[in-house]
């Protein structure tokens, strides 16, 4: 099941459907949807009723409990945030609810730190306590990036089980039945065709990891189904890639003759400043070209992998575009610099609202059938079950 926002700020849960579609045509997808609609079937959006002055509220009282506790209250913050803005979310009539506990994410936070963080941190500084030759430093620290690269794929079906488990709608829980270990097996294997394939693997592996995590995903009864493909998306990565590619080669070329022209003057303090400045400049540069580049990628990527996911005989519609979505993110930051920080509320209250705005579900409804079959992802606090399906919940 997609995330409800580009940038994660919307509950995962309020998925859709609509009729079967060929996702490369905007112009076959409308006509599709109208014809669905004149057999009968429905079409049905996502309400965010919240308000970012409720939100800056909450947001407030949060931030000063959890400076007084010196960050314990953090869970409970986080918690307070998330029933507010799932219980402001409204499909066909009901809102959802969250149903998660502060204790559940402190003991999760605190396994997590067991299992990952004290293995990571004592194998990436070994040699200042063992002193060990270059090839055993070598080897641990390899050891600890490996540790690393495991754990990523681990919270993420981790914390999606949870989630899922402690959201509801209609009084029905949100399941995932997808096992850890096949999502490592995925993750690294895909991370490797990736890398070797110098990014071009990308389309296919995001679109997999997506289809994994929808396919194992539940409402009640009834499974979430994706039926994307990477090759939907490989034209449109590829005309980011070449682009991107292009100014990386040539932003390499400009930092190499800066490098190598002052090279026999590098002693010089100014000489060195400049080399600075310029290497830092040419870094920043290159970020937001990339960052520039990406954005209309992104942006067809989530609207894909929406209007790929659904549920029973009906399908998600999101038909959102670049250029909406560019300024929604230029006003968020325009607000977060002129306020300091202080308009984060409505900044996640207007990221919400942009996507619930143009979520829609198109098929004939059939959630009454559906009942509640899997009971998913144990308190977090209640133990260890099994090391690779921890449940810990990363936020």
């Amino acid at each position: 099941m997609p995330t409800a926002s580009l940038d994660k700020a919307a509950p995962s849960h309020a998925v859709q459907e609509a009729p079967r579609q060929d996702p490369r045509s905007v112009d076959q997808e409308a006509i599709r949807t109208k014809g669905a609609q004149r057999l009968g079937s429905k079409l049905q959006k996502v309400v965010f009723h919240g308000a970012g002055g409720t939100l800056f509220g909450i947001h407030l009282v949060n931030t000063l409990l959890t400076l007084l506790t010196l960050g314990v209250y953090y869970y409970w913050a986080k918690v307070r945030v998330r029933t507010f803005l799932f219980g402001q979310t409204e499909f066909a009539g009901d809102r959802f609810s969250y149903h998660g506990s502060a204790r559940e994410l402190f003991n999760g936070a605190m396994k997590a730190s067991l299992i990952f963080g004290v293995p990571y941190y004592l194998l990436s500084n070994a040699g200042l306590f063992l002193e060990p030759n270059m090839v055993t430093q070598i080897a641990l620290q390899a050891a600890a990036w490996l540790l690393l690269v495991l754990f990523i794929p681990v919270a993420i079906v981790s914390a999606r089980r949870y989630r899922l488990s402690r959201t509801a709608w209609r009084g029905i829980r949100f399941s995932f039945q997808g096992k850890t270990l096949d999502f490592i097996k995925l993750w690294l294997s895909g991370y490797f065709l990736t890398g070797v394939t110098l990014g071009l693997y990308y389309p296919y592996f995001s679109t997999k990891k997506q289809a994994f995590l929808t396919a194992h995903s539940y409402f009640g009864s009834e499974p979430f189904k994706f039926s994307g493909d990477g090759a939907m998306l490989f034209r449109s990565f590829l005309m980011m890639y070449l682009p991107a590619v292009t100014v990386a080669i040539i932003a390499g070329l400009g930092l190499y003759s800066l490098i190598e022209l002052p090279l026999k003057n590098i002693a010089d303090p100014e000489t060195a400043r400049s080399l600075v400045i310029g290497t830092i400049a040419g870094l920043i540069i290159g970020a937001l070209v990339f960052r520039l580049l990406w954005l209309p990628y992104s942006v067809k990527e989530q609207r894909f992998f929406w209007e790929q996911t659904s549920i029973g005989s009906a399908r998600c519609r999101l038909p959102i575009t670049m250029w909406p979505y560019l300024k929604l993110k230029l006003g968020n930051l325009l607000l977060m610099v002129c306020t300091l920080g202080l308009a984060w509320p409505w900044t996640t209250i207007r990221n919400i609202q942009f996507i619930t705005d143009q979520l829609a579900l198109v098929g004939i409804d059939n959630f009454d059938e559906t009942v509640q079959a899997y009971d998913g992802a144990p308190p977090i606090g209640e133990g260890l079950d099994g090391f690779l399906d921890t449940g810990f919940d990363l936020g």
